[in-house]
């Protein structure tokens, strides 16, 4: 195969591995909780916010910064949950739509204020190695994306699959009242869910944030192509998640370096009607 179309997979690879990230929490967020998180941008954002202020202001190694960011993102997360999104469970789907948008447009206003509208970098240490693999170049803090991620959806998957707690958000996932009748205490669970959906999008915000820029506006974009992915998966699905992620990051790194990098925020949409006309119910199918 060319060099060329081998290094737009790696690219894609990595475009693929950040989206993963923002869609796993929304995905669980949807799975367990019922609610369709749009100011799930905005904690992208804040996380990647946390990580700048961590490395420009005490000198932290960006590498412990991600960690304190995705705990302090957590901790955030807790708290939206029990303040905003804990009162309207259980009621239609719209009313945590509209909260969403309004809780996304105080959070974005909010930094706005604090941080102001001025475009920063997250200096990672790690933009000017370079690495050769079997003749294609990439940045070490671009492979870190890659990493970060592997990393931390393998721990995700062992959390859920070998835990008490993991396999009582399976539960709840599957049937919330018969979950409830044996003893889960669900009102834990969504804090978990919740919470460990904020880190995921902290960490992803840490990550690109170093590699191109943190803004208050930065949030947006990511969150609406990651909604695709999430329909693209199949709502509350985590493999079909990271499936549709690597499969958005392709074709946004193929198109952008075949046919136009202009239309690339065009190419999730575009695959989006593909995959309503050839296959509604999602690539995997839905995750309930």
């Amino acid at each position: 195969m060319p060099v060329v179309f081998l290094q737009q997979i790696l690219n894609g690879i990595v475009l693929g591995s950040n989206y993963a990230l923002i869609a796993l929490g929304l995905t669980m967020i949807f799975g367990i909780l019922e609610v369709v998180n749009f100011a799930h941008g905005e904690i992208y954002m804040i996380g990647a916010f946390m990580t700048l202020y961590l490395t420009a202001l005490s000198g932290m190694p960006f590498l412990l910064a991600i960690p304190l960011s995705m705990a302090t993102v957590a901790i955030l997360g807790v708290i939206i949950e029990r303040g905003v999104f804990r009162p309207i469970l259980g009621k239609p789907m719209i009313n945590g739509m509209l909260l969403s948008f309004g809780l996304s447009t105080f959070l974005l206003n909010l930094a706005l204020l604090l941080f102001k509208a001025d475009p920063r970098k997250i200096e990672s240490g790690y933009a000017d190695i370079s690495l050769s693999l079997f003749g294609l170049q990439i940045t070490l803090e671009r492979l870190l994306v890659v990493i970060v991620a592997i990393l931390l959806v393998a721990v995700l998957y062992f959390f859920i699959q070998r835990t008490k707690t993991g396999k009582a958000m399976r539960a709840v996932a599957q049937d919330r009242e018969a979950a409830q009748s044996v003893g889960v205490n669900i009102g834990r669970i969504y804090r978990i869910t919740f919470a460990i959906g904020c880190a995921l999008a902290a960490a992803a915000g840490s990550l690109v944030g170093a590699i191109f820029l943190v803004s208050p506006t930065m949030g947006w974009t990511p969150v609406i192509k990651s909604f695709v992915v999430v329909i693209l998966g199949g709502f509350g699905n985590v493999p079909g998640a990271i499936f549709a992620s690597l499969i958005l990051g392709l074709v946004e790194s193929l198109g952008g370096g075949y046919i136009s990098y202009a239309y690339k925020d065009a190419y999730a949409f575009i695959l989006l009607i593909l995959a309503f006309l050839l296959k509604p119910e999602g690539l995997l199918g839905g995750g309930k």
